[in-house]
Parts: C-alpha cells; sequence; structure tokens
C-alpha cells in the first residue's frame, strides 16, 4: 500500500520483489510482508491498522521510506519469518486481539484472485469478494452492519457503506471512493482526493530530468495500462506490461524486444478484453480528450502511446510540451465524474472504470501548489 508522494518507491518496490521472484499478495489472507510505502502513514493508518488485523500469522511488517534502504529492510522482513520465538508471542498477541474483537466469530475478510486472462469473464468478476475493499463502518463484534433501503424496484434491501482506497491493490494513490452498495450495485458515490503529498510528483519530475521525454510519457501509459490489466484479472499480462514500464523509464533499447511487441499484439486483439469491458465509464465529448469513450477506449489509448514510443526509439522529435498539465486535467475531471459513471454499475464494474482512469493524483497537487505560489517562489 502507498502513501501519496511515493510512486517512485512503489515502482522501486515492484522491481525488487520482481528480481526476488516474489509474488504480490491481492488480499490479506495471501500476504506474508506487508509493506507500507512513504509518507508518515497518518492518514494510513486506520487502513494500515485494518489490513494487519487481517494478516495471519507467520507475518512481517515494513514500512519503506527510501528506495536506498529497501533491499536491506525486505532482507530483515524475510528474516523475521524465520524468528520463531518472535513469531509465537506475535501469533499468542494476534489470537488474543481477534478473539476479543470478534466475540469468538470468524469473519472472512478474503478476496478473490481471479487467475489469468484466459480464465476471466464477466460473471467471475460480478462475483468478486468485498474483501478487497478497505472498509469504513461500524462492525460491532466484529461482524459489518448494514441498514436498509428501496431499491430501484422498490423493495426493501441492505444497504452497504463501504469505502474504497487507500490500500486496495492496483488502487489510484490518494483516492477513496465512498460507497452504498446494495447487493452489487451501486446506489449512492462520492469521492476525496486525499493526503497532499510532500515533494514533487514522481512522473512530472521523471519528465523534466529525462533526455527523451516520449520514453516517459510512454512509461507511465504502460504503468496504468499493467495496473488495470491486473484489476481486470489478467496478471500475466500486467506483469509484462510492468517489465516494459521499467524498461522505458531505463532507456534501455530492449523495448523494441520481440517479447514486448507480441504483449502488445496480444492486448490489442484480446476478444476477452474487449467483450468484457467495452461500454463501461463511457465519457462524451464534454470529457477531456483523454478520458472520452469507455474503458476499452481508454485501455487502448495507453497501448497507443506505448506502441509510438517504441516505434520511434531512435528518433528525437518533440516531447508534447502540455503532458502535465493534461495529466492534472484529466484527474480533476476524474474526481469530479466518477461519481455519476459509478452509479448504477455493479461493483467489479465500478471498479474496472477507476482502473480504466487511473488518476494521477500527485500530479494534480503538484500543479495544483505550483499555481498557488507567488511568481517569486517565496511560498508566502
Amino acid at each position: 500500500m502507498s502513501a501519496p508522494g511515493s510512486s517512485a518507491l512503489r515502482l522501486a518496490i515492484e522491481r525488487e520483489t520482481r528480481a526476488r521472484g516474489w509474488v504480490e499478495a491481492l488480499t490479506p489472507a495471501n500476504t506474508d510482508i506487508l509493506v507500507v510505502c512513504g509518507g508518515d502513514g497518518s492518514f494510513l493508518a486506520d487502513s494500515t491498522e485494518q489490513i494487519w488485523r487481517q494478516v495471519p500469522c507467520p507475518r512481517a511488517y515494513v514500512q519503506v521510506t527510501t528506495a536506498r534502504t529497501l533491499a536491506q529492510q525486505l532482507d530483515d522482513a524475510q528474516a523475521a519469518l524465520r524468528d520463531v520465538a518472535a513469531l509465537r508471542e506475535d501469533a499468542e498477541r494476534h489470537e488474543h486481539f481477534h478473539d476479543r474483537e470478534t466475540g469468538g466469530h470468524e469473519m472472512d475478510m478474503g478476496g478473490t484472485d481471479h487467475g489469468d486472462m484466459g480464465d476471466m469473464d464477466r460473471g467471475g468478476m460480478g462475483d468478486m469478494d468485498h474483501g478487497d475493499m478497505s472498509m469504513s463502518m461500524d462492525v460491532p463484534g466484529g461482524i459489518p452492519m448494514a441498514d436498509r433501503g428501496s431499491d430501484r424496484d422498490g423493495l426493501k434491501l441492505d444497504r452497504l457503506h463501504v469505502a474504497l482506497g487507500p490500500a486496495l491493490p492496483d488502487w489510484p494513490t490518494g483516492l477513496i471512493v465512498r460507497l452504498v452498495l446494495q447487493g452489487d450495485v451501486v446506489q449512492e458515490a462520492e469521492t476525496e482526493a486525499i493526503g497532499l503529498p510532500v515533494g514533487s510528483s514522481f512522473w512530472l519530475e521523471a519528465e523534466r530530468d529525462a533526455l527523451d521525454p516520449i520514453r516517459v510519457h510512454a512509461a507511465a501509459a504502460a504503468d496504468s495500462l499493467q495496473r488495470f490489466l491486473s484489476v481486470a484479472g489478467w496478471r500475466s499480462a500486467a506483469m509484462t506490461g510492468r517489465l516494459l514500464r521499467d524498461e522505458l523509464l531505463a532507456s534501455a533499447p530492449s523495448t523494441a524486444h520481440p517479447r514486448f511487441v507480441r504483449w502488445m499484439r496480444t492486448v490489442r486483439r484480446s476478444h476477452t478484453l474487449r467483450w468484457s469491458i467495452s461500454g463501461l465509464g463511457e465519457l462524451g465529448p464534454d470529457a477531456p480528450v483523454g478520458l472520452r469513450g469507455d474503458a476499452y477506449s481508454r485501455s487502448m489509448r495507453w497501448l497507443d502511446e506505448i506502441a509510438a514510443a517504441i516505434k520511434a526509439r531512435d528518433a528525437d522529435g518533440p516531447a508534447d510540451a502540455t503532458w502535465g498539465s493534461q495529466r492534472a486535467e484529466g484527474a480533476r475531471a476524474v474526481v469530479r465524474m466518477l461519481p455519476s459513471l459509478l452509479i448504477g454499475q455493479e461493483f467489479a464494474g465500478g471498479r474496472l472504470i477507476v482502473a480504466s482512469f487511473d488518476p494521477d493524483l500527485e500530479t494534480l497537487h503538484e500543479l495544483d501548489a505550483s499555481a498557488r505560489m507567488p511568481a517569486d517562489g517565496s511560498g508566502s
């Protein structure tokens, strides 16, 4: 889970865990090392505590604030999983706390891994377990309670209040979406951008420092696309997209490797992907250009940006000078428009809609802060 302003750390952690051959867990129940990256964690404290309670023993906790110490911290966490005495002590505390909170009732908070895209279908995503959510509700005895309200047919059904974020896998950093669900259908929705980051946006800083900003733009697109594919259930394609993102950021010539060319062709030609997401979150001409169309259109737009950068990797054409402001404008529009797009959607469809936008709130915060700063940079 990531604090706002920690995208650089998130990418570093993803590279390090890939190098170690570790698998990223999708739910607390599958986790043995909980890694929190960036910030003082104050606004993440409640979510971190909730998730930590759900992580079964043996377990280890790591908070990373700088990439320089990342490898050592992960080594220490791995070593902690072999400290039998400490693990027994933690297990006793965990069991005592769990019994006290639930009154002896077991509560399954696990989510569902939907596997590879080959097994993905609309029904499978519709059955997604709500355990992946960061819940915000009263839980007397550890059991979530629901109120009742009329659905679209006038029947009285349970209404479940949930908050998505900030700790969902592949969730836009700093975004909170509060929903009222009846069954799996969203009845009400509101959004909030939280956690003003300290420092600059990772992607804007990378663009400023890059000799080839076009590569950075493509890397940002690859990052958003791989997160979207992961939410859609296509984990193998997401991992290839993550590797391509890192290659683009490193300005390595291997970005034209046949593996990546095949990956782009496979994603573009996937009938399953198109069938699963077409029509979700459709926006018309009133929206910013980069957000128009449905979830499938936006995913293909990311793919087009990646393909253009790889095709012109030896070219020195001019980069789009408005790229950063467009990302900020898009993030602002997403926060404003998401509620109307989510109402009436099934939960799984709403999750995909959010992922198809992947708003960059770091860029939004940085450009907003720059606009408020006096021309002399005094800040007063």
